[in-house]
């Protein structure tokens, strides 16, 4: 997605890495024409120096000159709709980054600029764009890392698309699905229909909180956090078809996450009144070897970027 990163179809395999201060996370996924991706790895190291365990990474699998996808982090960007200036498609990336100014918390002269469409009622191409802007600092920090550590990056995404991918595996996708994914602290919310994304929130909370209780009772608190999540999803999904003209999401799906997920999906369906459940990564993918709870968890981020398709260059 941005800076000098070429966009181009990804053909053959892809590699999709992640690294924070949890851990390194790595996928390979196989595009074969007329089959599902197939998933040939997974890789999931904690416990080390980031740029150590980068290292270890590509000396263990020999995939320094495989083409590499990864991602921002969430915080480090902002993601925007801002209405298409009449300006000739060369021009149409200098002229958004000034009307981006105004609706991000830093300077745009600190940021790296990049855009893509925001489909229409009819689903075709409206006058309205989405823009990204990534502080330059934390683009930066991922090319080196990858690059030092000997990896071929040419792709810089942000979470929001790697769900997304994973998401347009989905047969809901079709018709619309809102997906859910929550980390130790934190989650993503998006609204997708038929590959496309349409909105995306951050959850400042995850399953720490929403799952605080490993039992298989609701307790009052985790009810009261269940209930704040219903809150956003609801939100969301009504923006959805207000604003973007979209038929309603028939369908909520909980991506695979590192604790048991309990009574939650039961209870975001009797609130929610729509179908609410679990992913397993191991339906929508051709796995080499089956991904148990916590492989899909930890590389969660990673495969959906491995998945990674050409996106609308204007």
């Amino acid at each position: 997605m941005f800076g000098p990163f070429k966009k181009k179809v990804n053909q053959g395999c892809l590699l999709g890495v992640t690294a924070d201060s949890q851990g390194v996370a790595a996928a390979v996924i196989e595009r074969v024409p007329g089959r599902m991706p197939r998933l040939n790895w997974t890789s999931y190291q904690t416990g080390g120096d980031k740029a150590d365990l980068l290292k270890a990474l590509a000396r263990e699998r020999d995939i320094r000159q495989m083409v590499c996808s990864s991602a921002v982090q969430g915080g480090e960007y902002s993601v925007v709709i801002v209405d298409a200036p009449e300006v000739p498609p060369a021009e149409l990336r200098a002229a958004v980054r000034w009307r981006v100014n105004e609706l991000i918390d830093f300077h745009v002269d600190d940021a790296v600029i990049d855009i893509f469409d925001l489909p229409s009622a009819n689903d075709t191409r409206s006058n309205r764009l989405y823009a990204v802007a990534a502080r330059t600092p934390c683009v930066r920090r991922v090319v080196d890392e990858l690059g030092d550590a000997g990896f071929k990056l040419e792709y810089i995404d942000i979470p929001e698309f790697a769900l997304r991918n994973l998401a347009a595996l989905l047969p809901e996708d079709a018709g619309g699905v809102a997906t859910v994914a929550l980390e130790a602290t934190r989650g993503l919310l998006t609204v997708t229909r038929q590959g496309n994304l349409f909105l995306s929130r951050r959850l400042d909370y995850g399953t720490d909180r929403l799952l605080a209780d490993d039992s298989d009772e609701l307790t009052p608190e985790m009810e009261g956090m269940l209930d704040t999540l219903v809150i956003e999803i609801q939100r969301s999904l009504d923006y959805y078809e207000r604003h973007f003209s979209q038929p309603a999401v028939q369908t909520v799906v909980l991506a695979p996450c590192a604790r048991p997920l309990g009574v939650a999906p039961a209870y975001l369906q009797s609130q929610l009144g729509v179908p609410v459940r679990a992913l397993n990564l191991n339906e929508i993918l051709d796995p080499v070897t089956p991904l148990d709870a916590a492989a899909q968890a930890n590389c969660l981020t990673a495969i959906g970027l491995a998945l990674r398709r050409e996106e609308i260059a204007f």
